[in-house]
């Protein structure tokens, strides 16, 4: 079975956790950033798994483009979703949803990967964002 992930990322995160999937994957997997390749092909894969990270409760903007634009062709495959939230929990899980309640229903995996905090590529209102949001 072929199988793609594709995902969008603001930092990194969602990358290296494409990354760490497709290393630990036995069989032969093309990984795909939405933010460079927009009109990527899913119609040769027989699995596809779609990764974002979140960002004030939304993923990126191409990556939503991306699944209002291919939603049924992904509706045929093997669906597996990943967010990378510092949100735990039902809060986290939930944002899950933000790929469409048609794609997450079909989804036969879904997952909650947790985050991490690349200090030195957030902008100074990111900073004193997180700051505030994890207390230190």
């Amino acid at each position: 079975m072929n199988t793609a992930i594709l995902f969008t990322t603001k930092h990194g995160t969602a990358a290296k956790c494409a990354g760490i999937i497709r290393d630990k994957a036995e069989e032969k997997i093309e990984v795909v950033n939405l933010m460079e390749t927009q009109d990527f092909s899913v119609e040769p894969f027989d699995k596809v798994i779609l990764g974002s990270s979140v960002y004030v409760g939304k993923i990126q903007p191409e990556m939503t483009v991306f699944c209002k634009k291919n939603k049924q062709e992904l509706l045929t495959k093997e669906l597996g979703l990943f967010i990378c939230s510092g949100d735990h929990g039902e809060a986290g899980r939930g944002y899950l949803k933000l790929f469409g309640e048609e794609l997450h229903k079909h989804a036969v995996s879904k997952k909650l990967f947790g985050d991490e905090i690349y200090w030195g590529k957030l902008n100074f209102m990111e900073k004193l964002a997180m700051r505030i949001i994890k207390k230190t």
